[in-house]
């Protein structure tokens, strides 16, 4: 069996503080930065009420505007993904350390998609700005842009000037990540809402992970054996079956609480080619 990740004890990208502390550290460049970008902003309207500058002042001043502010919304969207990321680490516990490496790479910059496998309940302005930010993480921050004419080229820098500068759209972005803190903080459980996480093994190369607790919902992560893939039995409905089976025999606080937690569970397959991927609920398909 290859080593599980441990609910304590790891280091780096295994450790959900670890993640926390980058996370921290990126806001704090996002603050800073934007700090100067006003800086700059005020200097400008200075600058402009005299009568002794030149294009060259303006210039120079106007360049570590755009850059400071641009910098600024790269370090907050670097910001979110890792401490989304953190969130991934509590809920892969027990699950293959390999699994956790593929896992993070898998989402590559896609904020949305991390939150929704947290549970999160994203508002439609937080599903935009997320994604806003995943794009800007991706191109616009980091590369010219693309344009298919000239006039096409001053919009879309004009658009992403625009964006980079609206100090109401950073705050947006700052008052998620504290959002997204407290849920973080809480993830692993509270003093009124512990987290209870198990393993139970399907023959020698399957397993089913469950916890509750915590911020998370309940989640439920499978990964079928090969005999149930042999004789495609490989469906929820066989694991609940087997589930509700156990309990009439043999039922332990951990079976209990999995079939009681069942409808109001997140649930994910765990294969070799695709790694771990979310099973969408009715309410998603």
């Amino acid at each position: 069996m290859k080593a599980p990740l441990k609910s304590s004890g790891e280091k780096g990208i295994f450790n959900k503080f670890d993640w926390v502390k980058e996370a921290d550290s990126k806001l704090i460049s996002a603050k800073l930065l934007r700090e100067n970008g006003n800086q700059k902003t005020l200097e400008l309207e200075s600058l402009m009420t005299t009568t002794s500058y030149t294009s060259s002042d303006v210039f120079e001043v106007l360049t570590i505007k755009d850059a400071a502010y641009k910098s600024s919304v790269l370090m907050l969207g670097y910001a979110l993904e890792l401490l989304l990321k953190s969130g991934v680490v509590s809920l892969l516990i027990s699950a293959p350390k390999d699994l956790l490496e593929k896992k993070v790479r898998a989402y590559s910059h896609n904020l949305v998609s991390v939150a929704l496998d947290l549970g999160m309940k994203l508002s439609k302005s937080e599903t935009e700005l997320l994604k806003t930010l995943s794009s800007y993480i991706i191109n616009e921050t980091r590369y010219p842009v693309t344009p298919e004419s000239v006039e096409d080229y001053c919009n879309k820098t004009n658009e992403i000037n625009g964006f980079i500068a609206n100090d109401k759209c950073f705050c947006d972005g700052l008052e998620f990540y504290s959002k997204l803190k407290k849920i973080i903080n809480d993830i692993d459980g509270t003093p009124d809402n512990m987290k209870i996480y198990s393993r139970m093994e399907l023959e020698r190369d399957g397993y089913i992970i469950f916890r509750v607790g915590g911020s998370l919902p309940p989640v439920i992560i499978v990964k079928y054996c090969q005999t149930q893939i042999d004789a495609n039995t490989n469906t929820l409905g066989t694991i609940k079956e087997l589930l509700i089976n156990k309990n009439k025999q043999n039922m332990s606080i951990y079976s209990h609480l999995m079939e009681s937690s069942w409808d109001a569970a997140l649930f994910f397959n765990v294969s070799n080619k695709q790694g771990l991927t979310r099973v969408p609920t009715d309410s998603e398909k």
